[in-house]
């Protein structure tokens, strides 16, 4: 019966997590901004590029799992992405839900992002984004 409930609390928040597709992200030349994105590795799921970034526009700095603030065994957290924006232009991060050695099979979720990138002299403010 417990395995039932956490199939479907986790089937649930599958189908949150991907619900809607997030608002574009401004920022300017030689800023750096974080998408955070619900992640549970204890299932053995990461975030991966769905394809790599353009590195004429975007450059990843790092990626950090946040854990949960939850004591409960096997909670998910949250993992940061932090990129650099270098150039002037638009681009999209596409990014899959899925495990690494599952290659044949279909990404858990997936998600995309539009970032807009404006010149350094724009008063472009980045603030977080967020996957849910």
């Amino acid at each position: 019966m417990k395995c039932i409930a956490l199939l479907c609390v986790g089937f649930g928040w599958l189908l949150t997590a991907g619900a809607a597709e997030p608002e574009p992200i401004d920022v300017a030349v030689g800023k750096e901004f974080a998408i955070s994105l619900q992640s549970n590795p204890t299932t053995g799921y990461l975030w991966q590029f769905a394809k790599p970034p353009d590195e004429k526009f975007l450059k990843l700095v790092r990626t950090q799992y946040k854990a949960p603030q939850s004591k409960l065994v096997g909670a998910g957290g949250s993992e940061v992405w932090t990129f650099k924006a270098l150039a002037e232009g638009k681009t999209t991060l596409e990014l899959n839900y899925q495990r690494p050695w599952e290659k044949s099979i279909p990404p858990a979720q997936s998600t995309n992002f539009v970032v807009v990138i404006t010149g350094p002299t724009s008063k472009a403010e980045a603030p977080a984004a967020s996957g849910h």
